[in-house]
């Protein structure tokens, strides 16, 4: 089968092992340091049982390998930042001041700080969406690419992967402070601050629950505000699904963009530099990847079929 051709034959005879192996050992890891989770535990599960259905579910399982290692990444992300994060590297005031310079709404007022004066629970709620289902819309729009679209699936979460990986890197080496955190404790930097979920709090109060709380509680950082990647993430959406989408499609991608990044500043969890900062980085992202492709996706012959096209390195 020519789909199952995609993977070079070094990757489909081991990877499909490896994955599941690789995230039995992280949990075995995790456990040691009493860190264990449910999701951890169910995601492993979920890794053991694609790899044991058969060759489709198989072959699906390395195509959603970047999702698998950008969970793994943020987690690990936690045992890095006590080596990397230093009181004197964050940056907090210091970002206040510079969205103050650009974008402030009124001397000495950010957006956020208005925002914090001027909300309801309409427009709370509406911004807690695309908050909530963010990590869950961007599984459930590769498995839908998976069925229509490969190519442009693992377009998307190679993409994706490296998007997050540099916004790792950014926050161990120039940490920042949230709009929330500012608020809470001023400029002094204190590493032993709890996360927050700012004004998503708000919202676990008006629907009475603590879903926001506990979520927020297993942050990896609290100075991972630069760059935004709730922000990156529709971004990344919209550029690779660009040359594709139609006039019925294409307003959607772009109209979660602007949502997200909205509702980002209007909860205070992000300064608008944080967003744009997550957009230039899903760009480049986007842009790195897409020279791979080019680069790994051997030349078809003239007439070649569209699902010949679509077969190569795992990336294309």
């Amino acid at each position: 089968m020519r789909d199952l051709a995609i993977v070079p034959d070094r990757w489909r005879s081991h990877w499909w092992m490896a994955l599941p192996a690789g995230m039995v050992a992280y949990c075995i890891f995790v456990g040691t340091r009493g860190d264990l989770r449910v999701d951890h535990v169910l995601g492993t599960a979920a890794l053991i049982a694609l790899a044991s259905i058969g060759p489709r579910s198989r072959q699906f399982l390395i195509d959603m390998t970047p999702y698998v290692l950008v969970g793994v990444g943020y987690d690990l992300v936690r045992y890095a930042r006590d080596s990397f994060v230093r009181p004197e590297n964050v940056l907090g005031c210091e970002l206040r001041n510079a969205e103050l310079a650009v974008f402030s709404v009124a001397p000495g007022v950010t957006a956020q700080d208005w925002f914090a004066l001027h909300n309801s629970p309409v427009v709370d709620l509406l911004a807690a969406v695309p908050y909530l289902i963010f990590i869950y819309f961007a599984f459930a729009y590769a498995v839908y690419l998976y069925f229509v679209d490969r190519p442009r699936m693992r377009f998307f979460l190679w993409s994706l992967a490296v998007a997050n990986f540099v916004a790792y890197a950014m926050w161990l080496v120039v940490p920042a402070a949230p709009p929330w955190y500012i608020r809470m404790h001023g400029c002094t930097i204190d590493l032993a601050a709890l996360p927050s979920p700012g004004a998503l709090l708000r919202v676990d109060h008006l629907l009475g629950m603590s879903y926001f709380q506990n979520f927020y509680a297993r942050a990896s950082s609290v100075f991972g505000a630069m760059p935004s990647m709730h922000c990156a993430y529709p971004m990344v959406g919209l550029l690779t699904a660009w040359n594709a989408a139609g006039w019925k499609t294409r307003p959607l991608h772009i109209v979660y963009t602007l949502w997200m990044i909205f509702a980002a500043v209007y909860l205070d969890h992000h300064w608008i530099l944080d967003g744009l900062a997550g957009w230039a980085i899903a760009m480049g992202s986007v842009a790195a990847v897409s020279f791979v492709r080019k680069r790994l996706t051997p030349v078809q012959p003239a007439g070649a079929s569209a699902q010949e096209s679509s077969s190569g390195f795992a990336i294309s």
